[in-house]
């Protein structure tokens, strides 16, 4: 099996050369697109004996990628971007791509700056190269086959492949690359012919990200507001991978106004469609805690837990990896500690610290009843 590379660039001079020597040993065809650089990021495609192509950028990535898949030769495309980096386990991987049946793979793709706070992200990087496998949406863009969301079942899982992104580094960068360049796409996105309710989500995240809250809180009331009719009924929108952290987000926004009632409607329907995404069961605690349904709340904390020792938990998002961990724990300590429950509290506070040590509200927490339980003991 062949594999090919393909990647789009523009003014990419600081990170394409780490992205090509990682990939390079493991493929059989380099194919980098250029966007319109101005600096050398050309010549070093060139360095690398890549295959060049150039397109003229109009806002839509899924156009570019298409026209790079137009120069592939081989069976396999490999697509990273060019602030990416591959980091490969075990090089017999293309074993796994003789006579399988699937259509593609995902991997795993950390931030290289957040290596164990969130969760990977699982996105299909490695596929077949068919005329229907194609790119489809502006931003944010998903691979199709014959214009459809590729079933579950077509896709697999390649552990000994992961990616390291190395684009968001700092908040500065990742604030500035929001706010100069992803915001206005997406807003002429949304002038031109609307967004999906998954740009829609994007947009918010990223009005909030750059400080502008009230453009952030109209894109989730409008978000709701599409989304409401699927939550009544029940049915999930065909597009699923990004509506657990939606859902999280919109009723991080509820009880953030001390509004413990709605965000029930959203919890419940969330965990039937997504049982396994821990801050969906974190912030059900969080409500139940907060309607003084105290019992109900710890069984959600203590199935925070659960999920993260079972490693179970959904991955079609990245998350915070603390909502298997430090956070529940905590809140469940609060709660007994709250019930006069103080051993159970003292257990907790300890499992939060086993955690991490040095979180400073446990530990704090824990020395203070400490010397309850011992003033207790001595009466």
């Amino acid at each position: 099996m062949k594999i090919s590379f393909c990647a789009i660039v523009k003014n990419e001079g600081a990170n394409l050369r780490r992205c090509l020597a990682s990939v390079k040993p493991y493929v059989d065809e380099l194919v980098v697109v250029d966007t319109g650089s101005t600096d050398d990021t050309v010549e070093i495609a060139r360095e690398f004996g890549a295959k060049l192509g150039y397109f003229e950028w109009c806002d839509d990535f899924a156009a570019a990628r298409n026209y790079a898949l137009s120069l592939v030769t081989f069976d396999w495309v490999l697509v990273l971007d060019a602030d990416e980096e591959l980091v490969v386990f075990e090089d017999y991987f293309r074993e796994s791509l003789i006579d399988c049946n699937l259509l593609g793979y995902t991997l795993q793709r950390r931030e290289a700056s957040q290596p164990d706070g969130m969760t990977p992200l699982h996105t299909l990087r490695l596929f077949r190269n068919l005329p229907e496998l194609r790119f489809e949406q502006r931003f944010h863009e998903d691979l199709r086959y014959e214009n459809k969301l590729l079933r579950a079942d077509k896709i697999g899982f390649l552990e000994s492949l992961r990616i390291l992104h190395y684009g968001y580094e700092t908040a500065e960068v990742r604030f500035q690359k929001s706010l100069n360049r992803n915001i206005p796409i997406l807003e002429r996105i949304r002038a031109e012919e609307g967004l999906s309710l998954m740009l829609l989500y994007c947009l918010a995240g990223m009005y909030a990200d750059t400080q502008q809250p009230l453009k952030a809180m109209e894109c989730y009331q409008e978000a709701f507001d599409r989304l409401f009719l699927n939550l009544l009924e029940g049915n999930p929108p065909e597009d699923f991978r990004f509506v657990p952290s939606l859902l999280v987000n919109l009723a991080v926004h509820f009880l953030q106004e001390n509004n413990f009632e709605d965000p029930q409607f959203l919890l419940q329907r969330g965990l039937e469609w997504c049982p396994n995404f821990p801050p969906l069961n974190y912030l059900a605690g969080v409500t139940h805690r907060g309607l003084g349904l105290t019992e109900e709340a710890i069984a959600f904390f203590e199935n925070c837990i659960k999920i993260g020792r079972e490693n179970c938990y959904y991955t079609g998002e990245p998350f915070d990896g603390g909502y298997m961990t430090i956070y529940p724990a905590y809140d469940m300590a609060c709660v007994f500690r709250e019930l006069g429950q103080l051993e159970e509290a003292r257990k907790a506070f300890e499992l939060a610290l086993s955690f991490d040590e040095n979180f400073g509200p446990a530990r704090d927490a824990l020395e203070k009843l400490n010397q309850i339980i011992e003033e207790n003991d001595t009466v």
